[in-house]
């Protein structure tokens, strides 16, 4: 499964596992960032072109900005929490990666989070006080230009279709088989 075609050969971290999401679990799939900061909408911007993917049931999708603690409600049904985000990592600008997070919280191999990684980060340790802890993933691209824009740059734009299609490729209604 390393020789995933969408994903930075480098940065695999977890796709065998997502593959394993049963169809009684609840999947977010979340996409944060600020769309009026340029790349810093990733997550805002995957999010919107996923809209239209017929997913199953357990699936859905939801823009979450930069709302933090707001989200709490969002994740009281959550199995399986994906984050799209911008993050500073070592990664090729136009490639995407997936990482899971340890039960700490903790991006396993990486050392960089995410612009959003306090916030999200601290509303997943009050999810789990109320005893709700989903799996976490993050499914993130490099961001290349940070400024006053509504639109991704060319290679962040390319990885945004990326992580759109890795996304429908792996949770799509099509994809998911029993086994």
């Amino acid at each position: 499964m390393h020789g995933d075609s969408l994903l930075s050969p480098c940065c695999v971290y977890g796709v065998i596992k997502m593959l394993n999401i049963e169809p009684t679990e609840n999947v977010l799939i979340l996409g944060i960032g600020n769309v009026a900061l340029g790349d810093e909408g990733f997550g805002i911007h995957v999010a919107r072109r996923l809209k239209d993917t017929s997913f199953p049931a357990n699936v859905r999708v939801e823009e979450g900005a930069v709302a933090g603690f707001d989200l709490l409600g969002t994740l009281t049904d959550v199995d399986r929490l994906i984050v799209i985000d911008a993050m500073i990592l070592d990664l090729a600008l136009g490639e995407i990666a997936f990482m899971d997070l340890d039960a700490g919280f903790n991006a396993i191999n990486k050392t960089n989070m995410s612009f959003h990684q306090v916030g999200i980060v601290e509303l997943l340790q009050i999810s789990s006080l109320v005893g709700k802890t989903p799996r976490v993933h993050f499914l993130v691209t490099k961001p290349d230009k940070m400024e006053w824009s509504f639109e991704l740059s060319p290679m962040v734009a390319q990885a945004a279709d990326k992580a759109a299609a890795f996304l429908q490729q792996k949770l799509a209604i099509n994809h998911i088989t029993s086994e």
